[in-house]
Parts: C-alpha cells; sequence; structure tokens
C-alpha cells in the first residue's frame, strides 16, 4: 500500500475495505458476477472536498493492480462507471468469456479513467448544480440518447 500515493483519507479508506476483497466468479451467469463483485462508493458532504479525480484515478489504479495480483490466471474484465442516479462510482469484475458487460443501456467503452473520475467528482460529488431540475423551455427538446461512459481494463 503505497500511502504517499493518495493523501485523501477518505479515498484511502475506501482501498483499504475494498482492496483485498474475495472475486466471485461463475463464466455461466453474469448478472450474478457483476452484482457479487461491485462496489459503490460515495462521499459525505463533509468528505467531498477532500477528493479530487486524481484521487479517483490513483484509487482505481491501486485496485486494478491488487485484482490483477490476486486473479492471476483468471480471465476478467475490470470495469468502473458513474451511476449518476445513486451520485456513486462503481466497479465490478466480469468473466471476459461472455464478451459483454452486464449493461442494459448503451455503453461506450473507454480506456481513460480521468474522464470517469471527472465526471463523478467534478460533475456529481463537487458539483452544486447536480440536482438542479431541468429547466421549462428544454422539455420540447428530443431526450439525449443515453450513453453511459464505462472504464473497462482486462485483469490480469
Amino acid at each position: 500500500m503505497h500511502d504517499d500515493m493518495m493523501n485523501c483519507r477518505t479515498v484511502n479508506a475506501w482501498l483499504e475495505m475494498a482492496q483485498d476483497d474475495e472475486v466471485f466468479i461463475d463464466a455461466d451467469d453474469i448478472n450474478r458476477e457483476a452484482m457479487e463483485n461491485m462496489w459503490s462508493f460515495s462521499p459525505t458532504d463533509e468528505e467531498t472536498p477532500q477528493i479530487h479525480a486524481v484521487d479517483i484515478v490513483a484509487f482505481i489504479g491501486e485496485l486494478i493492480a491488487a485484482r490483477r495480483s490476486a486473479l492471476a490466471g483468471e480471465q476478467m474484465l475490470f470495469y468502473c462507471w458513474h451511476d449518476a442516479q445513486c451520485r456513486q462510482l462503481r466497479f465490478s469484475l466480469v468473466s471476459r468469456s461472455h464478451g459483454r458487460l452486464p449493461f442494459r443501456c448503451e455503453v461506450r467503452e473507454t480506456q481513460d479513467l480521468a474522464l470517469i473520475a471527472e465526471r463523478v467528482v467534478n460533475g456529481d460529488w463537487r458539483n452544486e448544480d447536480f440536482m438542479q431540475a431541468p429547466s421549462e423551455e428544454g422539455d420540447e427538446q428530443e431526450p439525449v440518447p443515453f450513453i453511459l461512459p464505462v472504464f473497462v481494463a482486462p485483469v490480469p
């Protein structure tokens, strides 16, 4: 554990909790894998000002490193995303043999972890306007199709 990497107590605490978690593997049931291996994180109001996007990037990087050493010999996918409805950062793992991620919505896979970190930290947690209702005049516009950016990395 490299304490010098992250100076954010909250994120370090999240790493302590999540890094050694047992990974559940079931190549026949992607949804069970996804549920069993999922972690969700959201800061309290007090913690939020201490958290920066770079902390989240470092946090996920450390988690992936931990999972890679734990899962040597397995064929898994690590993926993480911003759940805007729950205002959480989430990650999970599924077997690569499924050939897909277990989302019902359209997904845009990315290798750019900073993109997810920016969305969750600056777009949501640190954004005071996040919960504001959409403006009246926006109602006639066509709804933009929802595409979820998901960071994906093979493990190991």
